[in-house]
């Protein structure tokens, strides 16, 4: 057994992927499932490929380069880089652009491949991440248009990332109406109209996805069971398909303030500490460089966080209902910060039960 591990649970996994493709299904919406927190993971993918998950995204090209048998559809939602044009049409047949630059060099890309790339036009929302303005989109769809290689796709919006901004119907009305002309000016179909990511769940469960978006981009959401806009549980899903697992390497009272003068700690922050006494402390064979630490939640009952370096995390147990003691393990539910540096870690083993 090589701790720190993560578990995957294979059943709830594929519940959770069924689910939002059923629900999409009844509103016409087609999902790309972004794998990037899994880091595409080849045994979470296929898991999830038998669940009837057919069009899968990552950021990575090396993710997308790793499931190309799965599938019938892999997109690249980060912004395509202009060194990686040629990598980006030999494994993504769509990807998400904002720069007319790193399009031209996708056509030169699939002309050399003797390909076709298909391409969706980021349109700026409000979120301030990636997008055009909107009113520089019909002469920017007019010049990806007239490139060879590439064909326009569609368009779409992001959303909950950057600003933080939740989308609305009047955003999505705005970009469906964008998507229409287009159409209209151009005499293209423009199938996908991409609404967003797991934060635009909760119109599409409240039944407000204006119609005319086609498409969302959904990752947190599948994996968590919640969207990303309240925050609230999308319905029928669960929300503890990953549970870390961690070692105890120590156990001992220790006082809660330090002895001496406090300088910066491994992170380089003036860590502020308030006197309780003496605490039971538990020191756990996980830190940083494992997961996000602070945003594990344990799974039993009064047991505090008090701080992690990059190997090491700290806990108080003075109030635990438990007798812990040293080699025992703690259990953890990780929320998408930690799951996604936990499945980055190679020193974190990845399980499927």
């Amino acid at each position: 057994m090589a701790l720190p591990e993560l578990l995957i649970d294979r059943a709830k996994l594929k519940h959770n992927v069924a689910t939002l493709l059923n629900m999409a299904a009844l509103s016409g919406i087609q999902l790309h499932f972004v794998t990037k927190c899994l880091c595409a993971w080849r045994p979470a993918v296929e898991a999830m490929h038998e669940a009837g998950a057919e069009y899968f995204a990552d950021s990575r090209i090396e993710n997308l380069a790793s499931i190309q048998d799965l599938g019938l559809s892999r997109m690249l939602v980060r912004i395509p880089m202009i060194s990686q044009a040629m990598d980006t049409v030999r494994y993504a047949d769509l990807s998400l652009n904002s720069d007319l630059r790193v399009i031209e060099s996708l056509s030169d890309a699939a002309l050399a491949l003797d390909t076709e790339h298909g391409v969706i036009l980021m349109v700026e929302l409000g979120d301030l991440r990636e997008g055009f303005m909107p009113e520089e989109i019909l002469e920017v769809a007019s010049r990806v248009l007239n490139l060879r290689g590439v064909w326009l796709a569609g368009i779409g919006a992001n959303f909950n990332c950057y600003g933080g901004v939740i989308p609305e119907e009047k955003q999505l009305e705005e970009l469906v109406s964008m998507a229409q002309a287009i159409r209209d000016r151009f005499d293209i179909p423009l199938p996908i109209v991409s609404g967003g990511n797991s934060g635009s769940l909760y119109l599409l469960k409240e039944g407000r996805m204006p119609k005319g978006i086609t498409h969302l981009r959904i990752g947190e959401g599948y994996l968590t069971g919640v969207e990303t806009s309240y925050r609230r549980p999308i319905g029928d899903m669960f929300e503890d398909v990953f549970r870390i697992r961690a070692e105890i390497v120590e156990l001992r009272r220790k006082p809660s303030v330090p002895i001496g003068k406090i300088g910066p700690n491994s992170f380089n922050e003036i860590p502020v500490f308030e006197d309780e006494g003496n605490l039971r402390r538990a020191i756990l064979a996980i830190g940083e460089q494992d997961a996000r630490c602070d945003t594990l939640t344990p799974q039993e009952a009064n047991i505090r966080f008090l701080g992690a370096s990059s190997d090491h995390m700290i806990l108080d147990l003075s109030l635990a209902l438990r007798d812990f003691k040293v080699g025992d393990l703690l259990e953890f539910a990780p929320d998408y910060a930690a799951l996604l540096r936990a499945m980055t870690s190679p020193y974190v083993t990845k399980i499927l039960i």
